[in-house]
């Protein structure tokens, strides 16, 4: 069920345990602080991000995919958090992948500001940085 107003659940944590965040706000972190620190296209679409988180937290990329795709998608485009900064053309695959491309992504003004309100990040300078060049 898709709610009203897409929620940014990166400070959320669990209502029994007030200091443990929930896996949506820790994987919603993990995008966030994956595409403010990468500039290489072929590391910002939906599969690289998957890829890191899973390497992170040692798990499978496809267990995290589905998850990553509905956080970009339904919360964080929509809040203007991420937008889709072009497409990578693909050399194999589905032909409408091929013709289309898979769509990459980057942060916007918004998002560089929720990345550096995430503590556990560790590059705030550069991303200050990039906020304040963007202003």
């Amino acid at each position: 069920m898709k709610t009203a107003f897409p929620k940014l659940s990166i400070f959320e944590t669990f209502k029994t345990k007030r200091e443990q965040l929930t896996g949506e706000a820790i994987r919603q972190r993990h995008i966030i602080s994956h595409l403010a620190k990468e500039d290489n296209p072929t590391l910002m679409t939906r599969t690289a991000i998957a890829q890191n988180i899973a390497k992170k937290n040692n798990l499978l990329w496809k267990n995290i995919y589905s998850g990553v795709f509905r956080d970009l998608d339904e919360i964080l485009i929509p809040l203007d958090i991420v937008n889709e900064a072009g497409r990578l053309p693909l050399k194999r695959g589905p032909k409408a992948l091929q013709e289309k491309g898979v769509p990459y992504y980057q942060l916007t003004s918004k998002g560089l500001l929720v990345a550096l309100s995430i503590d556990d990040f560790d590059q705030k300078d550069s991303v200050l940085d990039e906020f304040l060049s963007k202003a």
